[in-house]
């Protein structure tokens, strides 16, 4: 048995969890076992449900910047001593301080010693000041502690570990199968529960409630297009939740062609359902999955510049818009109209250019021989 423990942040509904239980679910369990370490603060749902799984997951009172280096040090190096299981590899999903992490496995001798990107910016706000004194410090620590250095995207390995380093990238990837054979009839039964017309024009946001995701612009162009008569047609669809949600509901209540959704399961059908998914992001996506599963089901996308570009995987489905060129948006947004059932042509696609989960899985896996 080859025993990972995984390291991140705050275990919930990011990014960096979703994948990493998509490995989990799908890798081969008479092989590998995956435990966890998290912070105070994470979702308590999210742990349940990994620990049911079979997977330790040890909480933490805090993170770096809670505890401070020394003290996170010595705890993090004391949970692995008393550990009962030996681990083969421990791999680190926490950006900038994933290096005090390393540093105690290095001291406790795990052999394989991961550090994983999965942003393009730091995500926490501090002072300048904090910033000089502690970013080449964390720095040398990621980069002298860890045997192995991944990102989730080129952008991603750039910003943590610099232009010329050495790191491998593996790809977020989409649960394809989700995508093949979805009946119009149950994409048109969806479009009606939710309220729409068969000639509405939806566009789509798929994303977490979040400062980064940029809530507030999607709200902005909903509401500029809510002025004009001839996209009276055009309506918003907001899908997800998050530490804002509240306050974009209370933002949202009064505009007409906004919906927000909440947390939904069906992502598959309400990709192929939306005409347009947008994803106008500030500074700090790695490499959204959220454009891929928009990829799979054909469906036409809109990014903003903070967004990488390896996104647009060759499919011609993604156009790029600086955040500053309003204009250009809602240009686009105008020009979108109600989308044409593609049928799997693009979910295929995309499995044969190796995006499919398996590949993905497979590709992790590589990481721990």
């Amino acid at each position: 048995m080859y025993n990972v423990l995984h390291v991140i942040g705050y275990m919930g509904s990011g990014g960096d969890t979703s994948v990493v239980l998509d490995v989990l679910d799908n890798m081969d369990k008479s092989k590998f076992h995956f435990d966890f370490v998290t912070h105070n603060g994470a979702k308590e749902d999210c742990i349940g449900l990994v620990r049911n799984k079979g997977s330790k997951v040890f909480v933490m009172d805090g993170d770096v910047r809670q505890l401070g280096l020394r003290r996170y040090y010595k705890d993090f190096l004391d949970l692995l001593e008393k550990s009962e299981t030996k681990y083969d590899a421990i791999h680190v999903h926490t950006g900038m301080q994933s290096g005090v992490a390393l540093s105690a496995a290095r001291k406790a001798g795990i052999p394989n010693r991961i550090c994983h990107s999965h942003v393009t910016s730091i995500q926490r706000k501090a002072s300048v000041i904090k910033k000089i004194v502690a970013v080449p410090i964390f720095r040398y620590l990621y980069m002298k502690n860890s045997t192995q250095k991944v990102s989730c995207s080129r952008d991603s390995g750039n910003f943590l570990y610099g232009r010329k380093a050495d790191f491998t990238v593996v790809y977020n990837a989409v649960d394809t199968e989700r995508y093949l054979n979805i009946s119009p009839q149950k994409v048109y039964e969806t479009k009606k529960s939710l309220g729409f017309g068969e000639n509405d024009i939806l566009i789509g946001h798929v994303a977490r409630m979040r400062n980064m995701k940029n809530q507030r612009f999607v709200l902005s162009l909903a509401e500029k297009l809510s002025e004009q008569a001839e996209t009276a047609n055009i309506k918003f669809v907001l899908v997800g939740e998050g530490t804002d949600f509240e306050e974009i509901k209370r933002l949202a209540e009064n505009m007409p062609n906004v919906t927000l959704t909440g947390r939904r399961s069906d992502i598959p059908v309400l990709m192929k359902m939306f005409d347009c998914v947008i994803l106008p992001s500030l500074p700090g996506e790695g490499f959204p999955v959220t454009m891929l599963e928009a990829q799979a089901a054909g469906c036409r996308c809109i990014i903003s510049e903070n967004v990488t570009n390896e996104v647009e995987v060759g499919l011609k489905l993604v156009k790029s818009i600086p955040l500053s060129d309003t204009e250009a948006w809602l240009s686009e947004l105008k020009s979108v109209s109600v989308s044409k059932d593609t049928g799997s042509m693009y979910a295929e696609k995309l499995m044969a250019m190796g995006f499919s989960s398996e590949q993905f899985v497979k590709n992790w896996l590589n990481l721990y021989k």
